[in-house]
């Protein structure tokens, strides 16, 4: 894979950890990188020199999208919602033929508990979500460090949306203006009080989390492929249901059409290229 289309695909995911409800491992599963990342990051040193170059330029994708995009995402929700979750559930949907090839030639019936238990899951975190956040803005570093392991391993297992999570326990408004000030050196010092110990929770998180789904794809492949298109399906319709909470005008209704067509053939696109 070339370095371009790497960071590209490492910019998308980026994208996605920023995108209330949409999980940035999924859009890796989908954009056909997930388990390659989960392999270079769970053996590391066994080829150093590849696995760094890999997770290198996919995480140069996932830092400028992170960096440069938190403004815009943020101000993009606020003022052009649907057009914006448009946008990502095509991408999510443009690439959704990667999750079938982990189930080739198995008999969904045979996975039912695999399909069922993440889908109820994922329906008790929005019900909860529809409620009140469960904690105030006064964060000990330690608590930041726990957001930051629980932040890493909804990175991990895909269909789970970490901003879905972080915004139930009330952190996830100060993390993306956090996002958003990266660059203004006027807040290093509330940034690096917010970003030291949340991102040493996400090393912890990602290098425990990667090893027991490394496994998992080992000895338990295609249960793991059923809980991941069950996360994915509940992703959707719970973004899908999201959007119509609102009342929209017909002109951003079709350039939200657009947005999601462009968003499908971008990823499909992607896919198709990976997987040639």
């Amino acid at each position: 894979m070339s370095y371009l289309k790497l960071v590209l695909k490492g910019f998308i995911v980026g994208l996605g950890k920023i995108i209330p409800g949409v999980s940035g491992g999924m859009l890796a599963i989908l954009l056909g990188i997930y388990e390659e990342s989960v392999q270079a990051i769970a053996h590391f040193f066994k080829d150093f020199k590849k696995n760094f170059l890999f997770l290198g330029t996919l995480g140069i994708g996932v830092s400028l999208a992170i960096t440069f995009m938190s403004s815009i995402i943020e101000f993009s929700l606020n003022n052009y919602y649907l057009p914006t979750m448009l946008l990502f559930i095509g991408l999510m949907l443009g690439g959704s033929n990667s999750l079938k090839r982990g189930i080739e030639g198995t008999n969904c019936k045979d996975y039912v508990f695999q399909l069922v238990l993440p889908f109820l899951f994922m329906m008790l975190i929005q019900f909860f979500q529809n409620g009140t956040f469960l904690l105030n803005d006064n964060y000990s570093y330690f608590l930041i460090f726990l957001f930051g392991i629980i932040d890493a391993i909804t990175m991990v297992v895909p269909g789970i949306s970490g901003t879905a999570i972080l915004m139930l326990i009330g952190f996830y408004p100060l993390l993306l203006e956090t996002f958003s000030h990266l660059l203004d050196l006027s807040y290093i010092s509330n940034t690096l009080q917010i970003m030291l110990p949340f991102g040493l929770g996400i090393l912890v998180g990602i290098l425990v989390t990667v090893k027991i789904v490394s496994y998992l794809l080992k000895k338990h492949s295609v249960s793991f492929h059923y809980v991941i298109i069950s996360f994915f399906t509940s992703s959707i319709l719970l973004l899908l249901l999201q959007t119509l909470k609102n009342n929209y005008s017909i002109g951003t209704i079709v350039i939200s059409f657009f947005l999601f067509l462009f968003g499908y053939f971008i990823s499909h696109i992607l896919d198709s290229h990976y997987n040639s």
